[in-house]
């Protein structure tokens, strides 16, 4: 609760200096400043909120007295919609350089797992070193590759953002593990650091499998611009389901491939409980199935993902005899593979 109620007071103190921020549609640099570490190394740090409606990967530059551009990512290398993540350029000892400037954005195509990892901290400095700890579960059917947490830190008077700090990536966090992270600040500021604001996660994107009920598992590949949440196989039904929202305003696209079992494997989709019209197509290897996904949160089952789907005789006995068989051969006709 109290890393809730500090990283709400630092928004709060973010917008009352930046009014107009609802007029911003890109990532921007909200804070910044410099110190210089016990080594006599310029330290440029800052924190880029992405004020943009789409999820976006951010270079941060600065021009050096010498004659150079030294840019770097932000710490989380995709910043989702209306989220923060620092960053920090170290120059050469003796070199000075401008303000820090946004140098290059680009779309992130990477789906967000929306809640595949629970980050828990308390936010103040711990200890001597003033660390940064806490701990990070994974609550997702698959395992989290080279995970690290980052946050700014602050001082006292709540204004200034002392330095930027990262941990130590982990490489692996199973399914349902939980594991301790440790990040400190640079030894110069140490003795200044009272709170660390806004903490995120940066891990690569998951090796997709998800576990069937017979103790096997099925690999996919999920590719939207969306946020993903609760994404699961249901054995009972042969289907891959899931929560979306696309960060699109007007929606978004959405391509799933999976493993083609045979050449006769018919797939179907339900959005929000209703047959949903779709592009599916196999080359007796691997099933591709398109389909588009309106503005809003939305249930998606994906049904015959290992074998001839259900749904269709779901349907007959629901609407009769005479009248599934004609829906199973319109169904079959529309979902063909090509």
């Amino acid at each position: 609760m109290r890393a809730v109620a500090l990283c709400a007071l630092f928004l709060v103190l973010i917008f009352s200096l930046f009014a107009s921020a609802n007029a911003f549609d890109s990532p921007v640099i909200i804070l910044k400043s410099s110190f210089v570490d016990s080594e006599g190394r310029t330290n440029v740090v800052g924190t880029v909120r992405n004020f943009a409606s789409m999820p976006m990967h951010v270079t941060v530059g600065i021009e050096t007295d010498d004659g150079r551009t030294v840019q770097t990512p932000t710490y989380g290398r995709v910043i989702w919609p209306l989220t923060d993540s620092p960053f920090k350029l170290i120059l050469e000892r003796g070199v000075t350089a401008s303000e820090p400037f946004i140098m290059r954005v680009q779309e992130s195509k990477v789906p967000n797992y929306n809640n595949m990892l629970i980050l828990s901290y308390d936010g103040m400095a711990v200890g001597e070193e003033r660390a940064f700890v806490g701990t990070i579960k994974n609550v997702s059917p698959f395992n989290a590759y080279n995970v690290s947490v980052y946050a700014g830190i602050h001082s006292s008077d709540h204004k200034s953002q002392l330095d930027s700090v990262r941990s130590n990536v982990i490489p692996v966090i199973r399914s349902g593990e939980e594991l301790k992270f440790t990040a400190l600040p640079d030894p110069s500021v140490k003795q200044n650091v009272l709170y660390y604001s806004c903490a995120g996660l940066d891990f690569d994107a998951p090796i997709n499998t998800l576990k069937t009920g017979d103790g096997g598992f099925i690999p996919f590949n999920l590719n939207a611009i969306a946020q993903v949440s609760n994404l699961r196989y249901e054995d009972s039904t042969d289907s891959f389901v899931f929560a979306v929202r696309p960060y699109f305003p007007t929606g978004g696209n959405l391509t799933l491939t999976i493993p083609q079992q045979s050449q006769n494997q018919i797939v179907t989709v339900m959005l929000d409980g209703k047959l949903h019209d779709v592009s599916i197509k196999g080359d007796g290897k691997t099933m591709y199935v398109d389909f588009f996904v309106p503005r809003g949160d939305h249930q998606v089952e994906v049904h015959g993902v290992r074998n001839v789907s259900e749904f269709p005789f779901a349907m007959l006995a629901l609407a009769g005899v005479s009248a599934g068989v004609i829906a199973l051969a319109r169904a079959k006709a529309a979902f063909k593979i090509y």
